[in-house]
Formats: structure tokens, sequence, C-alpha cells
């Protein structure tokens, strides 16, 4: 009888709205907007993402081993970054997150693990793998929510990078379609680019008139012009 009460309990968590995905969310796609402003790079985000396991959500969910071990690969993937660069750190702690998702793939643990070693491979130009890992995890998210539209924007990301341009155009589609507001002028920012750089005119300029429409204040938008020839 106890098994089965701890399992209800484990089901109801998981339907309810997660703070550290959400958080964890925001981290990475700020990360990943102002990337080359990060003098430090992966080291001084992956501290950060440690920091928060540490300090923040694991006096709340400490009983979950899916945090757990996702907590120790962080912690470990920190470490090695102290002796060597991202790359090498990454594939050091690859087999660990392997485990991870092997054992608690399901599990919330699992999929803001699968989040930010998406996001980590994307970083140390993994394309392939960044894509990978980010379509196993949309399976995760419920749609609507913002987690769900940080994967979109992640995966769009790592499409433009991987030299398709049109499955990027898709993907950050998607966030321009949700009900999630928070990446939408993002979105609108890439879409510009890649419509740009597609030679398609007309969704360039109907593109870049939203973004200026809607978020006015959206800096980046300034640095476009209105046709192809600037």
């Amino acid at each position: 009888m106890a098994q089965k009460r701890i399992s209800r309990a484990r089901k109801r968590d998981l339907e309810q709205p997660d703070e550290f995905l959400t958080l964890t969310s925001r981290l990475l796609d700020k990360a990943r907007t102002h990337w080359k402003r990060i003098s430090a790079g992966m080291g001084v985000l992956m501290v950060i993402l440690a920091g928060v396991l540490v300090a923040g959500y694991f006096s709340e969910k400490a009983e979950d081993k899916a945090f757990v071990l996702l907590n120790q690969t962080m912690r470990r993937y920190a470490s090695e970054l102290a002796s060597q660069d991202a790359q090498k750190a990454l594939e050091a702690v690859t087999p660990d997150f392997e485990n991870l998702f092997a054992k608690y793939g399901d599990r919330q643990g699992g999929m803001a693990g699968r989040l930010m070693f998406a996001q980590m491979n994307y970083q140390a130009g993994r394309s392939e793998v960044a894509i990978t890992q980010y379509t196993a995890a949309m399976e995760g998210f419920p749609e609507g929510s913002y987690a769900l539209s940080a994967v979109w924007s992640g995966l769009g990301y790592a499409k433009a990078a991987d030299g398709k341009p049109e499955d990027a155009i898709i993907s950050f589609s998607k966030i321009i379609a949700g009900q999630d507001t928070v990446l939408k002028a993002d979105a609108l920012y890439q879409l510009t680019l890649l419509y740009r750089k597609t030679g398609q005119d007309a969704e360039y300029g109907k593109t870049l008139q939203t973004l200026r429409d809607t978020y006015p204040g959206f800096v980046y938008a300034e640095m476009l012009t209105e046709s192809t020839d600037g």
C-alpha cells in the first residue's frame, strides 16, 4: 500500500507546473540570447544552474532521485570545466546524462536534464545532437507552456546552425502560433533573419513590421532594414 501511495503522489507532482523547469528554461534562453556577451562562457552558466539545483530546488525535492542524479551530473560538469574546455567537459559527462535519461527520462529531473544537455550540445557546436535532444524533450512538456516554447526556440537555433533554415523557420513559427508570449519577440527577430537569408522578401517585410509594431522597444529590430538590400 505504501508503494501505491508514493506512486500516486509522484503522479500528482508531475501534473503540476514545476518552478525549476520554468527557471531553468528561462536561464537557458537568456544565456542563448546573450551568449556572446558572457565572458566566461559555458562554465558560468552551468555553475549557476548547479547552484540553483543545490541551493534552491533541492531543499524541497531532495527525495527525487532524478534530481539527485542530475545534480551530481551538473556538479561533475562544473568540476570538469575547471580543468578543460567546454567541449571536452561535455564529452566527459555525456555518459552521465545518458544514464539519467535511461533511468529517469520521464521524470522532471530527466526532462530538465535533457533541456540542459541539448543546450550544452548546441553551445559546443554539436547541432545534430542538440536537435535530437530538443526533439526528445518535446514529449515532456505540455502545449502552451513556456518550457515547450523554450524547446522550440532551442530547436530553431540548432536547426539554423545545422544549415537547415527552412526547418528553423518552422520551429520559430511554432512559438509565434503558441500561447506563451515570453519568447515571441526573439522568435520574430530570428524569423526576420531567416526570411532575409532565404530570400523570402515578402515574409521578411511582414515579419519585421509585426516585430516593430508588437515590440516597439526591441532593440535588434532597429538594426534591420525594410528590405533585403540593407
